[in-house]
């Protein structure tokens, strides 16, 4: 599903872009969680759930390297959120469903405001080619911050609410292979 994200994310206007990646496209990993209850809990659930999230949180990243337009980058990374997300959902654990919505709702907030500093950067600025992108900082303090924290959220960093879901994550992966070895 990764082929047509992008280029709908690069709509011409930063509440588009931010509705697809906040609201649209979580729209079917909402709707594996509300089917976790009653699907996970199988070895086919796992290995399903689990690979698919792991191969798409892997290939959007790497697909996320190699971009130079800044929406683009914000839509690959949408799209290794995503896998996250639905690994987090595969791992048959009740703690990570928790992790895996709190990350719904942390990438909502973080996403929204990068894809509205995104919107600034390209308005005053004209373009969008992080390779043209200099000086930022100078021209626009305020969304220079605004794009730090929301990037620092999305990157993990402690004391932000994108460091506890991924924090959660990590924890219950830690936790639920340390239970696969005493069995």
């Amino acid at each position: 599903f990764h082929f047509w994200l992008p280029h709908a994310m690069a709509a011409p206007t930063p509440v588009s872009a931010y509705l697809h990646s906040a609201t649209m496209v979580k729209a079917g990993v909402f709707l594996m969680a509300r089917m976790w209850p009653a699907l996970s809990g199988t070895e086919q659930w796992f290995w399903i759930v689990s690979g698919a999230g792991a191969c798409t949180l892997i290939l959007g990243a790497y697909a996320a390297i190699f971009q130079n337009d800044l929406k683009g980058l914000l839509a690959y990374s949408t799209i290794s959120h995503l896998g996250l997300i639905t690994l987090l959902l595969g791992l048959n654990s009740p703690l990570a469903a928790v992790a895996a919505v709190f990350h719904i709702l942390n990438h909502a907030t973080f996403k929204a405001s990068l894809f509205m500093a995104a919107g600034i950067i390209d308005h005053e600025s004209g373009t969008r080619d992080i390779r043209r992108l200099s000086g930022l900082v100078k021209l626009l303090p305020y969304t220079a911050t605004l794009a730090m924290v929301a990037s620092a959220s999305m990157a993990g960093v402690p004391l932000l609410n994108g460091f506890l879901s991924k924090e959660m994550f990590f924890a219950e992966t830690v936790f639920i292979s340390a239970t696969a070895w005493v069995e």
